[in-house]
């Protein structure tokens, strides 16, 4: 049983359908990442699988429930994070203020304690700057942040929305490190992502959007071969990164 199951989902703001009939599934254990251009409905699929855009159509399950119909916060919850597209940190909180509200729903003090204090080992610089207002972060530093707000939540699994978007080569690569041990040390992920030969690089499986539907899934090397995905999101001769 998938951990995450999308079955037909349509998703219309008003009469503009942003998801046409989209299904895609996460197993425990996998990064799927999805693709597309601007405006083919990426965002959208993460805040319909959340909550927080009502499905037309289709369900949602999540760990063998369907929560179609349940509110966000209770998906919250049963652990289904979402890391937003901009990060979305309150930059006029500290640091540490931000990782606490993270574990806004947990009321287990000790074990908070430790591990906003593993988030600090994992994450140097936060740790040199904990006391500080967020918004003297640099913009891969607040990514980290977002991410180490989510783990506070303790996700099983983690929706990240364009977590590369608007960073330096050397943050990316770092933010692509860190999903890749993320996912070693057990956390389903399920990835919105441009840079599509970064994604395909982590990834288990992919799916392409176009124009809200789901038009090419599979494995990431047989899709990276593929001429359309190839000529539409990769240059022509392009290859995957080494993982």
């Amino acid at each position: 049983m998938a951990l995450l199951q999308v079955s037909d989902l349509t998703v219309a703001y008003g009469r503009v359908t942003a998801l046409t009939d989209v299904s895609l599934a996460v197993e425990e254990g996998q990064i799927v990442t999805v693709l597309g251009a601007n405006g083919a409905g990426k965002s959208t699929l993460l805040r319909a699988i959340l909550g927080a855009a009502p499905a037309r159509s289709g369900t949602i399950s999540f760990a063998g429930e369907d929560v179609t119909r349940v509110p966000a916060h209770a998906r919250v919850a049963r652990g289904l994070i979402l890391v937003p597209e901009g990060r979305r940190i309150l930059i006029s909180l500290t640091v540490e203020e931000n990782l606490l509200l993270g574990a806004h729903l947990r009321s287990d003090q000790p074990a908070i304690r430790r591990e906003i204090d593993a988030i600090y080992e994992r994450f140097s610089n936060l740790g040199q700057r904990r006391h500080m207002l967020a918004s003297c972060l640099s913009g891969g530093e607040q990514q980290m942040l977002a991410i180490g707000r989510a783990m506070m939540a303790r996700p099983r699994l983690m929706m990240l929305d364009e977590p590369s978007l608007g960073l330096a080569p050397l943050f990316v690569s770092r933010i692509f490190d860190l999903i890749r041990e993320l996912n070693r040390d057990g956390l389903s992920v399920l990835l919105v992502e441009q840079n599509a030969g970064k994604a395909l690089s982590v990834a288990h499986r992919a799916t392409v959007l176009e124009l809200g539907r789901a038009t090419m899934t599979g494995d990431p090397k047989t899709l990276a071969a593929d001429p359309r995905l190839q000529e539409a999101y990769l240059g022509e001769g392009a290859k995957i990164p080494a993982a």
